[in-house]
């Protein structure tokens, strides 16, 4: 058997035999040792230069193929001639079709290859190039077909993954453009596209979950959402973006999970912090709440809501004094936002300081007309406990009643200072 095996590899005939069953299989690379392998023991065995020459011509070398051919021919003439004149009029079909795309002739280029592949069904190049025409053709979906034929011949060819990579992304950023146009139903079209030609493309994924919860499909948000994840765990504005879906959809643990997973990734993501922090207020684990937000204070002190939501805890537990300096330092950072002057002019009517909490009322009216909360905090403030402007109170209130929200709390407030005798201890 030791004899045996010695003969085996020391015969370039069977080497080049098991050589041509791997290349046929595409283990190109021990295909390429093993005919290197019998040419090293015999370098007149024209066998394997031919089937180097067919293994290069797969992998797109068509220079190397043709030397490997050459050689060949030289050794025997006769059985070579003919594969190498194949070769020279394959090299000069693809120069033809190399000058038609260059000229804008798409379509005769598409062909010139098309007749190429057809005198050769193994070489990858001319049904890349194929590709590249259609794609000159804003042919999309065609030339990705090519390209991933292409992969099918030669899984190295480096230029038709990157070929794939770019359709994708074109079709992509074409959803976006749809997306920022408010076109949601071309924008999901694009993303679906792109998933069908690349199916690990993750921020399709994640976009059409965007989509979906803006359209309050939050089941399929999410599982659009855990798809982008599985290809890209470490993805954390997925894991974000889900975290909300999951606030929204009423499940806490999972939207605490998801937050907590955006920290583990990037400790310094504000948005995450204060989004655990609103999940410990609404469950009223205020300690807990306190902390999250200090923390996301500390890690950026210019994000608004973190003290916005200290404000909040701060009123809950009637520490009114902690909330307004809590909500001073938001209104600062977000002068824009109605609810956080709504909240310092509770906490300043709370603490008996009626000219601060008007004043913050009437930012907040004057940023939300209509939001009956901001009239309510305003009329308290008008009145004063009776030692300020009835009529600007009772003004105020009715403009809070008309805010269904806050109807049966104004009109309580209107019936108190109409009739403060009911409401006499």
């Amino acid at each position: 058997m030791l004899i045996m095996c010695a003969v085996y590899a020391q015969d370039p005939e069977i080497l080049t035999s098991h050589g041509e069953e791997k290349m046929n299989t595409g283990a190109y690379m021990k295909a390429d040792s093993l005919f290197k392998h019998a040419l090293e023991m015999d370098n007149t065995f024209a066998p394997a230069m031919y089937q180097l020459a067919q293994l290069n011509l797969r992998l797109g070398d068509m220079e190397k193929a043709q030397k490997y051919m050459k050689d060949a021919v030289e050794v025997d003439y006769d059985q070579y001639k003919e594969m190498y004149d194949k070769l020279n009029e394959i090299n000069t079909l693809m120069n033809d079709g190399g000058r038609a795309i260059k000229g804008g002739r798409f379509d005769e280029a598409f062909q010139v290859y098309g007749s190429v592949l057809e005198k050769f069904p193994y070489f990858a190049e001319a049904a890349y190039s194929m590709g590249l025409a259609k794609l000159k053709e804003k042919n999309f979906d065609e030339a990705v077909q090519y390209f991933y034929q292409t992969i099918q011949l030669n899984p190295f060819h480096q230029n038709a993954q990157d070929a794939i990579a770019n359709v994708s992304k074109n079709i992509f950023n074409t959803g976006n453009n749809a997306y920022r146009r408010g076109d949601l139903d071309g924008a999901l079209s694009s993303y679906h596209r792109v998933l069908e030609i690349d199916k690990n493309f993750y921020q399709a994924y994640y976009q059409i979950g965007v989509i979906e919860a803006k359209m309050r499909n939050l089941s399929s948000a999410i599982e659009y959402y855990q798809n982008a994840l599985e290809i890209k765990p470490e993805f954390y504005k997925c894991w974000f973006a889900l975290g909300l879906a999951e606030t929204k959809g009423g499940n806490p643990e999972g939207a605490l999970t998801a937050f907590t997973k955006v920290i583990e990734i990037n400790p310094n993501y504000v948005k995450a912090y204060s989004s655990i922090g609103e999940l410990y207020i609404d469950s009223k684990e205020y300690p807990k709440a306190i902390h999250t937000l200090k923390t996301a204070v500390g890690v950026d002190s210019t994000y608004a809501k973190s003290y916005k939501l200290l404000g909040i805890v701060y009123s809950e537990l009637n520490q009114f004094e902690d909330a307004i300096t809590s909500l001073e330092k938001s209104v600062i950072l977000k002068p824009k936002d109605a609810i956080s002057w709504f909240r310092l002019a509770h906490a300043y009517n709370q603490t008996g300081n009626c000219e601060a909490a008007k004043k913050s009322s009437h930012e907040a009216t004057d940023r939300k007309k209509n939001f009956g909360g901001g009239w309510y905090e305003l009329g308290i403030a008008e009145w004063c406990t009776g030692n300020g402007n009835k009529t600007a109170a009772l003004n105020s209130l009715e403009k809070s009643r008309n805010d269904r929200d806050w109807r049966k709390m104004a009109e309580y407030e209107i019936d108190k200072i109409k009739n403060p005798n009911k409401y006499i201890e």
